[in-house]
């Protein structure tokens, strides 16, 4: 009994978990918000010119690093093979993003809002 009440417990979780992310993307799709998804973000670190890569072999696994700075903007990607496991992004000392895929509640889709900095 107490692993159905668990297993209701996890579902509704997950459920209103992923609603919350499906109303932020839908939220700042109309405000036309500055935000962008870890995916995103991701795609953005890996493919852009002046990212630093390295690339490292730990127990035959391989691990990618890559680091840029923008703008005022730190970035931080770490990935095995394809998978995303961490994300950061920070300016002037403020975490703006930090995403763990081991701990992470939202997807690699849900969108994140970024704060307009003055220049």
């Amino acid at each position: 009994m107490k692993n159905l009440v668990d297993s209701m417990l996890h579902k509704a979780k997950v459920t209103y978990n992923q609603a919350n992310a499906k109303m932020k993307e839908r939220f700042y799709s109309l405000t036309g918000a500055n935000a962008a998804s870890v995916k995103e973000i991701a795609d953005f670190i890996k493919n852009h010119p002046e990212s630093k890569v390295i690339k490292k072999d730990y127990l035959g696994l391989q691990f990618t690093f890559y680091e840029i700075v923008l703008d005022g903007f730190h970035y931080y990607l770490e990935m095995k093979h394809s998978s995303i496991l961490q994300v950061d992004v920070q300016a002037r000392d403020e975490q703006i993003v930090a995403y763990r895929s081991y701990r992470d509640k939202y997807s690699l889709l849900t969108p994140i809002k970024f704060p307009v900095f003055e220049k």
